[in-house]
């Protein structure tokens, strides 16, 4: 009980006012825990860091997304499946997202932890690369790592909150669109 208060303490504070600015003493406080109890429970700042990092990356939804993507029968449904999925994925994690990737540029260990979450979502997406390419989808000019990058840079968080938020076109506007231009590029027309 008392770690989940230091985890949920350290992703309201990480998300406002930030990770930077952020002190084990502020946890410590929020979670109603001394500082010894925040670093021997969680390892400190970076430790909690790590911890969110790995409900982000390790989610029961990751896995979902990636299965029931391979499971699709063409190139177009498994990028709608993939598109359901992020949109399911960041409503459950995207403010861990965005406490990463506002950290990482102060922080090495935060940079650290986002270039393995990009390696792993990369690798994920490759692989269902590779099944839009063994559908016979994939535009013959596209290879599997073009496709998975491609991929990548559409529909991370970055660009779906953008659309989303930013935008103000909301979750199905937003994943339509993305959906839309990720399959003019790759696929086969």
């Amino acid at each position: 009980m008392t770690r989940q208060e230091v985890i949920k303490a350290a992703r309201k504070l990480y998300s406002v006012p930030g990770y930077a600015q952020t002190t084990v003493g502020n946890i410590a406080y929020e979670a109603r825990v001394s500082p010894a109890t925040v670093y021997a429970q969680c390892g400190g700042k970076e430790g909690l860091l790590r911890t969110l990092m790995d409900i982000w990356t390790t989610s029961p939804t990751v896995g979902r997304i990636i299965s029931d993507a391979a499971a699709a029968n063409t190139g177009r449904t498994k990028l709608e499946t993939l598109a359901a999925g992020y949109a399911a994925h960041a409503a459950e994690a995207g403010d861990i997202m965005r406490i990463v990737e506002r950290a990482a540029p102060s922080s090495p260990a935060a940079q650290q932890f986002l270039d393995v979450a990009d390696e792993r979502h990369i690798e994920a997406l490759e692989t269902i690369a590779e099944g839009i390419a063994d559908n016979g989808d994939l535009a013959d000019e596209v290879s599997v790592q073009d496709a998975a990058k491609i991929i990548f840079f559409h529909f991370r968080n970055p660009q779906f909150a953008l659309a989303v938020e930013t935008f103000g076109w909301g979750v199905d506007r937003a994943t339509q669109w993305l959906v839309d231009r990720v399959a003019a590029t790759i696929l086969k027309g």
